[in-house]
């Protein structure tokens, strides 16, 4: 009697499981909690995405894409792709109308950054790189015309960190055309690595390193006015020096203090980059706590100029933004340029759909905040 009682149990246990698995999988995601709404509804600025890409191979429910790239062909200047990470086990090729072009397999790759003109084998390449989680590496590879990858000989570039390797971008000093490499873990600290081509392979050297006091992940470089970029998630935004040479030491933007701005709420995630000439622009940095995005100007002291959220329109409106990048360039559907940034709930109508990445044009933004 006892051994039956055992299994009825066990079996009413197994089918409460299954109950509960199958109302999780039902169950919509709400789309903007309560704490959210509440400092969203701060925000008055909107704008909407004009393109969403393809959504990346994962689960409705699994936190999944993550970086987004943009790269122009320089022998077809029409010839624009968005490169996007997708942390659960590739990168993605996009169309700028956000068609999946090409998907590889590459491991978990999380943050991703595109450079023109890498001395390889003689000649000049353009190349993508990206943190790679499953190798603790960060990955270089060749991008062509069609926007299609290719593997250098060994282009990995394996970091020292005891944490797995996280938040990622390039730089390349226009005087000394030397290319480097940032990447940063989950502790804070940061490792910045030059990196060349040698014979048929990449060779690398560690040549600074430096610690944040807490984690950290979005990263972008200013190559013309030698500067980096590095999101504080829970605290602010910092500023170094690009260049090995200037040390370890950093200064916060001091409008980029979360606790000093109530349109601000932590994390603060992907950071770019929108030029307007050599030494003018903007710095842009999505919130993710409120579903926000918050400019700077790139010059001085990084004045804070406003903040504005994607809401529904062509396609639906962008949530929990991770990664983001912007371009300026004149094209006939975007004269100014267009940002793209990471959906964490991406909706068809009402259905959800794996994770994507959407397409801004710039002139919205400009007109959303009254920009110069």
């Amino acid at each position: 009697m006892l051994r039956q009682i055992k299994y009825v149990i066990r079996i009413g246990m197994a089918i409460s499981i299954l109950i509960l698995l199958f109302i999780y999988a039902c169950t919509p995601v709400v789309r903007v909690s309560e704490g959210s709404k509440k400092h969203q509804s701060l925000i008055k600025p909107s704008v909407t995405a004009k393109y969403e890409t393809d959504p990346v191979p994962a689960g409705i429910h699994e936190d999944s894409a993550d970086d987004p790239a943009i790269y122009v062909a320089a022998q077809h200047p029409d010839s624009i792709y968005i490169i996007g990470t997708n942390k659960k086990g590739g990168v993605g090729v996009y169309t700028l109308k956000g068609k999946e072009l090409h998907y590889y397999s590459f491991g978990k790759a999380n943050n991703v950054d595109v450079r023109y003109g890498f001395p390889y084998k003689g000649g000049l390449i353009d190349i993508v790189a990206f943190s790679n989680r499953s190798s603790h590496s960060t990955d270089i590879y060749q991008i062509d015309k069609s926007g299609a990858l290719h593997p250098l000989s060994v282009g990995q570039i394996v970091s020292d960190f005891s944490d797995e390797v996280y938040g990622f971008c390039l730089y390349k000093n226009p005087q000394t055309n030397n290319f480097y490499a940032f990447i940063n873990c989950k502790q804070g600290s940061v490792e910045q690595y030059h990196f060349w081509s040698e014979a048929d392979t990449i060779g690398f050297k560690k040549v600074r390193a430096f610690k944040l006091p807490s984690q950290t992940e979005g990263m972008v470089a200013d190559d013309a006015q030698d500067v980096l970029y590095i999101g504080e998630e829970k605290s602010a935004i910092w500023k170094y020096g690009a260049d090995p040479k200037h040390g370890t030491r950093g200064t916060v933007l001091k409008e980029s203090i979360i606790k000093k701005n109530p349109l601000f709420r932590a994390d603060i995630e992907g950071l770019a980059l929108y030029p307007t000439t050599d030494s003018t622009g903007y710095l842009l940095a999505s919130i993710q706590g409120n579903y926000s995005y918050a400019l700077f100007e790139r010059e001085g002291d990084n004045k804070y100029l406003g903040s504005f959220k994607v809401m529904d329109g062509i396609v639906d409106g962008v949530e929990e933004t991770d990664g983001l990048e912007v371009i300026n360039i004149n094209l006939p559907e975007f004269p100014e340029g267009f940002a793209i940034v990471h959906d964490g709930y991406n909706y068809d109508g009402e259905e959800l759909k794996p994770q994507n990445f959407k397409v801004i044009d710039w002139q919205e933004i400009n007109n959303a905040l009254k920009l110069k």
